[in-house]
């Protein structure tokens, strides 16, 4: 057979397979399997990838007719690209109350406040422990100005976490940890050196950077949501441009559903009634961590606080 004979039955197949399960397969694609399994016959991908554009090209042999033409190529397009795969953490239906709390800043947490809200949670039978983003501060990774000596403070902030996250899981039958702005911290800092040390990739991480023997924490990630029951949980920075005075209106407005988050260490609630007469809420729950950050000690209107959830 023939070089073009069998670029031309490659491709043929894969854009019947592209067309019959929506998706396509790019002609780099179908070169590389080409080449992997007729290596006699192709000295490398970028041969056989050769031979795919002449029966591709603008006097291909492949022919069909109107929009059957038009699904062969999208067939062949690269697949996109995306930046973030949504996939909202639907709380399976057994856990029926909840604890969130959130903003905890990891060696920036309030003692007091953190003890309150766990007792609470254990006084109300909550079954579930939902942190909703700022689990870690992340000090060092910041962009700001730093103090030495905190920093220094904050080289055993990985070990709290993890002394902390046990102390939730064997308080609570579930725990889940929905990453915020500063958890992504130290990742970010990592994929922008990434671009000299390919290596440091791996190191991104999180559920590898907080395990624990016997963790079985469950890991949301920052872009995505937590569903609970009628409920939906962000952290709050995903919204960009929410900041204002009226928060809970703007994350209302926003996402034009029932909306729990933190993030700007406030407590404020709003609600709305739809035309067909569905009344949505928003709340905005306050933080855990210290009320007076060097960067904004006095008049920042902060707020200890922290929410109980029952479907």
């Amino acid at each position: 057979m023939k070089k073009v004979d069998l670029a031309e039955e490659y491709v043929r197949k894969y854009i019947e397979i592209g067309i019959k399960n929506r998706t396509s397969y790019s002609k780099r694609f179908i070169a590389t399997m080409m080449h992997a399994e007729h290596p006699d016959m192709f000295k490398d991908v970028e041969d056989a990838r050769s031979v795919i554009r002449v029966v591709t090209g603008a006097n291909s042999r492949i022919k069909r007719k109107g929009s059957e033409q038009l699904a062969a190529e999208f067939a062949m397009l690269e697949q996109p690209t995306l930046e973030c795969d949504i996939k909202p953490y639907d709380v399976p239906k057994q856990y029926k109350k909840a604890l969130v709390i959130n903003d905890i800043h990891g060696k920036f947490h309030d003692r007091k406040a953190l003890e309150i809200a766990i007792n609470y949670g254990v006084k109300q039978s909550c079954d579930i422990c939902i942190i909703n983003g700022d689990l870690f501060d992340f000090y060092g990774y910041s962009k700001f100005d730093k103090n030495n000596k905190i920093i220094q403070e904050f080289f055993t902030e990985r070990e709290w976490v993890q002394d902390f996250l046990l102390l939730l899981q064997k308080t609570f039958n579930k725990v889940i940890f929905k990453k915020g702005n500063h958890d992504i911290r130290r990742e970010r800092y990592i994929q922008r050196l990434d671009n000299k040390i390919p290596e440091l990739s791996d190191l991104t991480n999180i559920k590898d950077y907080i395990f624990f023997d016997g963790s079985t924490i469950d890991i949301v990630e920052d872009y995505n949501y937590i569903k609970f029951g009628k409920l939906n949980l962000i952290h709050g920075h995903e919204n960009y441009g929410s900041k204002s005075i009226h928060i809970a209106y703007k994350q209302l407005f926003n996402t034009v559903t029932n909306v729990m988050s933190g993030h700007y260490h406030i407590t404020q609630s709003d609600f709305k009634r739809s035309l067909t007469g569905e009344i949505y809420g928003s709340w905005v729950v306050g933080c855990l961590c210290s009320l007076y950050p060097r960067y904004h000690p006095q008049g920042n209107n902060w707020n200890s606080g922290f929410a109980i959830v029952e479907k």
